[in-house]
């Protein structure tokens, strides 16, 4: 039984890696705008110490004056280091983060269920749904500071309930560095862990004053860079308490997370979805469900229960309060426990002598991958290639070879040729010594121009810029007279020009 169980175990945790590692350069299609954002400002640091803007060490990155925290970024530099700036440096990371989430979500369900008998079993099922899970796969693939929150939150919380509480701090605080809902969700966790072990940490007064000392002063510069004006800038922009009924609006918000639609199901173009395949897997409702209802039956702890439950219920919070909700990745912390509960529901199950019905649900998770190979490494480059501006990426090299023949050259910076300059020091892989020299980024703003030597990364008026000389215009094709001379084109893998390239000689 214990050989079979690790040879099961190690194989659940080869076959995430997999998903997570397989052709990573080829999918998703092309770097993302912070992907190339977080690259680039990793290769900036490496090589001066400053960010785009000339901000030593940031706490906070500025990027596109959206002011994310800075962690990530930090653990982008070894890689880009070693691999060169590219998106399997970018993403290589969030892979390793999202593997260790992995192992930490197995060693919380079974600290979660420990005074069972079938907690082992309960963790490796937990985990191998968390490891074919579309939502954290797709997720997990892309080089973003998300994953990195939702891993030291799990190791956190795992830790915590291990009676370190130093270490667990420790964690909790750097998880405020990370990503900008573990700003929210991080606190709330914290308040539900000390509430519900309230008795415990009572007993262990000076443990807990020297880790609540050690966190404080560890957030200390957080703090510091958040409280002014700029740091506030995103929430600022993103909150939706400036509406007429924000009360209203954020329980509708929150609501929307647990809809069935938004969780089980897609489209061909969702945002942080697999095409036509939901967050989690339609045969995982049951599961989740019969989870709920086992940890109740089942004499778990009731502070166990509430763990559970207080989290999942806390998981919207972030995105409920900002806009485009219901949003994958501000809600992430959704898992793993939703995984859990499915792995608790499905061993129970099984120790029910329902065998059969287990063996379904092996063919169904078998039959699932086979859709999820087909939906994300086929079908979903060639739908939202245009979302990763991956026509833009494929003009780049030409437009830096045909500048010299070229006195200025104006790239759009409207639809997806959005914040183009960043692109254009991603892929030229511009020295950021120079970049300092010539000023650097000014703004971040999506509508603001900015000016690389002789290149001018603006919205391309075709009326007053077709009068131009010895210049070359690269833009979406809609921004240019059908009569105007066309040097070049590039087209999304869906087959639709992304890009035009004109020449004013």
């Amino acid at each position: 039984m214990k050989r079979s169980f690790w040879f099961l175990l190690i194989g659940v945790f080869a076959l995430g890696i997999f998903l997570r590692l397989w052709r990573l350069n080829e999918v998703p299609p092309s770097p993302s705008l912070d992907e190339v954002s977080i690259g680039y400002n990793a290769y900036s640091i490496l090589t001066t110490g400053a960010d785009e803007y000339g901000y030593k060490f940031p706490v906070l990155l500025r990027a596109y004056d959206d002011w994310r925290p800075a962690l990530y970024v930090y653990t982008v530099i070894p890689f880009v280091w070693l691999l060169g700036l590219s998106a399997v440096a970018v993403r290589l990371p969030a892979v390793i983060l999202s593997i260790i989430t992995l192992v930490g979500a197995y060693f919380l369900a079974k600290e979660l269920f420990r005074s069972q008998k079938l907690k082992k079993p309960i963790a490796l099922c937990a985990t191998f749904l968390l490891a074919i899970s579309p939502w954290h796969v797709y997720i997990s693939r892309l080089g973003h500071e998300v994953n990195l929150g939702l891993t030291l939150l799990v190791w956190a919380t795992f830790i915590f309930l291990r009676k370190n509480l130093f270490v667990s701090g420790a964690l909790f605080a750097l998880s405020l560095y990370a990503y900008q809902s573990e700003k929210i969700i991080t606190p709330v966790i914290i308040l539900v862990l000390a509430f519900l072990y309230k008795k415990e940490l009572f007993k262990q007064k000076k443990k807990v004053f020297l880790a609540s000392l050690t966190s404080t002063l560890l957030v200390i510069p957080l703090v510091w860079a958040t409280i002014g004006s700029p740091g506030l800038i995103r929430f600022a922009a993103t909150n939706v308490f400036a509406e007429a009924h924000p009360l209203a609006l954020v329980t509708t918000q929150y609501i929307s997370h647990f809809k069935p639609q938004w969780l089980f199901s897609g489209s061909e173009r969702e945002a942080h979805k697999i095409p036509n395949l939901g967050l989690l897997y339609i045969w995982e409702a049951p599961l989740i469900l019969l989870g709920l209802f086992f940890l109740w039956r089942w004499p778990v702890a009731s502070r166990i229960r509430w763990v559970i439950l207080l989290w999942l219920l806390a998981a919207p919070i972030p995105a409920a309060i900002t806009t485009q909700a219901p949003h994958a990745m501000r809600s992430y912390t959704f898992l793993p426990m939703l995984q859990i509960l499915g792995g608790l529901g499905l061993v129970g199950i099984i120790s029910r002598g329902q065998r059969f019905v287990a063996l379904a649900i092996l063919f169904l998770a078998v039959g699932s991958l086979q859709v999820f190979n087909k939906q994300y490494f086929d079908i979903f480059p060639k739908t939202q290639s245009d979302s990763f501006q991956y026509a833009l990426g494929q003009a780049i090299p030409t437009m830096i070879s045909l500048s010299k023949d070229y006195d200025h050259v104006i790239v759009s910076n409207q639809k997806n040729l959005y914040q183009s300059y960043m692109f254009y020091l991603f892929y030229s892989r511009f020295d950021p010594r120079m970049y300092q020299q010539l000023g650097g980024t000014v703004s971040g703003g999506y509508a603001e121009t900015h000016t690389i030597g002789k290149f001018f990364f603006r919205p391309i008026d075709w009326t007053k810029d077709s009068k131009a000389e010895r210049t070359l215009l690269v833009g979406n094709p809609s921004e240019f007279s059908q009569r105007a001379r066309t040097l070049a084109e590039f087209a999304n893998l869906d087959g639709h020009v992304g890009v035009r390239m004109v020449s004013l000689q």
